[in-house]
Order: C-alpha cells, then structure tokens, then sequence
C-alpha cells in the first residue's frame, strides 16, 4: 500500500470529498492518517465542520487533517537561500540581492513550487502511516508533479556551467600561483549538487508505486471524461500512471463504468454515490464511507 496518495482531478468534480472519504475510510480501518490540502481554495475546514490549521489538527485518534499554508513556506524557503547566498556571496550588497527576493515571491511558477514544497513535506512526514493530498485544480498540480524533472534538467545545465566556470578561475589562480580549489570545494556547485539529489529524491519517490498512489476523480460527463484522458496522457509524458480512477456522483450502473475501464485498463475503478444535499460534517462522512463500490 502507498504511504502518499494523491487525488488529481477537474476543478468541480469532488476531489476534496473523495479525499475527505479515503481519509475517513483510512482511519476506520486503524490505519494512522494524514489528510493535506495544498488547494488555495482550503475547504476542508467546511467538509469537516471544524477548524483547521497549518500546522495539523488532530480531530480523530487516527485521523490529523493540515490546510498547508503555501505562502508561508515560500517565505520561509526564500529566507533561508537569501541568508544561504549571502554566506556565499560576500560582496551581495553589490548585487542587491535583497531587492531580487523582495519581489521573488511574486514570481512565475512560484505557485507549483509552493505547492512542490508541500509534498516533499508529506514525503518527510514518517509520523503517519498514509497521507493523503489534496491538490487544486488540474493545471496548476500538473505542473507541480513536472517541476522536479524540469528543475532537474536546468540543474544539469548550470552544473555544466559551474565546472567551466570553477576550471577558469583555477586557470587564473596558476598563473598568479594562487591556490587552486576542487570543484567540491566550490559552494555554488555543492548547493546544485544538493538540489539535484533533492529533485532525484522527488522523483523516484512519485515513480515508486510501493510510496505514491495517484488517484483521479471524474464525474460522468464528457468534460470530465475529456480532461481525465488529458490528465492522463500528461501523466505518462512524466512517467507516471493512475492508479485508481474515482467516479463520483455515480451509480454503479453508470455507462460511464465501460468506458473508464477502456480508457484506463491498468487502474481499479470506485463509484461514489450521489448524496442527498450537502455532504459535510463526521457523521455523513463516516456513514457515506460504505456507499463506495469497488467496480473490478
């Protein structure tokens, strides 16, 4: 069984509820849980009826449920290269580089990589058998799931640049007979060898089957049917697959039940029925837990 399952889906089709039910379902059956949103739009806090934090909130034995504050983990990662930079950089007044992180946060992408942060968190989390995710919207998670390959490959180019860089100022430093210095010894290339095994990490994590489950969740319409294929067909390009494919809203006679298993041969499928008005609060969740069909 993975330890982190991630639920991905259109924006609409009930991803948090699948989620909210997995989690609950999760803990009912004795196993430690931890539900984590890292959708900006937190709504966790409405499905459960009670107040969540940042930090973790225990409202079951069994069952802690997190509302991730992306921003502030920016700002706490952009402080600790800023300070890391400085260390390197002596002359950093020179390079004003306090006026660059002054408005980095703001920055394209960003966003993915607040969201980056959250699960590399949730890797680091041992204190709980299984963690769940909640993630937003298709676009955004997409290219969060992309991030460590796509920073992985710049990574390559900027070590390549490091060695030629490192190489001149030794060529410079036998000329004058000063004392030359490895490449191991350069803190520039020690930081990008230290982001490369971090993004290695992240990727083998989310490619190892036996640690991450991705689970889709679809309604049957044919927009979400067509984004489905979208997310999937994107998914592959990374190198990952779906493993379970979540059909809410549905009935088990759903026409849509052939034509998931046609589109997604290697993925097990799960109905969840309709509910009857709003589904929020302990009770209906825990109730509505035994509606959910397996479909082999």
């Amino acid at each position: 069984m993975a330890n982190v399952r991630i639920f991905i889906g259109k924006g609409g089709v009930g991803k948090s509820t699948c989620a909210s039910l997995e989690a609950v379902r999760s803990q009912a059956g004795g196993i430690d849980t931890l539900l984590d949103s890292m959708d900006p739009a937190h709504n966790l806090h409405d499905i459960f009826r009670v107040p969540l934090s940042s930090r973790g909130t225990r409202i079951l034995p069994g069952l802690t449920i997190r509302e991730s504050d992306k921003q502030k983990m920016i700002r706490a990662y952009l402080k600790s290269i800023r300070t890391e930079l400085k260390g390197i950089y002596h002359y950093q007044q020179a390079l004003n580089i306090d006026s660059y992180f002054s408005i980095l946060s703001h920055a394209p992408g960003m966003e993915e990589h607040a969201a980056l942060l959250v699960l590399q968190r949730c890797y680091e989390d041992h204190r709980h058998e299984q963690i769940i995710i909640d993630t937003p919207p298709t676009a955004l998670t997409l290219k969060m799931l992309a991030l460590p390959k796509v920073n992985l490959e710049w990574i390559s180019h900027l070590v390549e640049m490091r060695r030629q860089i490192v190489s001149k100022k030794n060529g410079v430093a036998k000329i004058r007979k000063e004392q030359m210095a490895t490449l191991e010894e350069d803190p520039v290339y020690a930081r990008l060898m230290t982001m490369s095994d971090r993004y290695r990490s992240l990727i083998a994590s989310l490619e190892d089957s036996s640690t991450t489950e991705i689970d889709l969740v679809m309604n049957e319409d044919e927009l979400s049917l067509a984004e489905s294929l979208m997310i999937r067909q994107e998914l592959e390009v990374l190198g990952l697959s779906v493993h379970r494919v979540l059909l809410n809203k549905a009935g088990r006679s759903s026409p849509y039940v052939q034509r998931i298993r046609a589109a997604f041969p290697h993925s097990s499928i799960e109905v969840v029925s309709r509910h009857p008005g709003e589904l929020t609060g302990m009770d209906q969740l825990q109730q509505h837990v035994q509606k959910t069909a397996i479909v082999l």
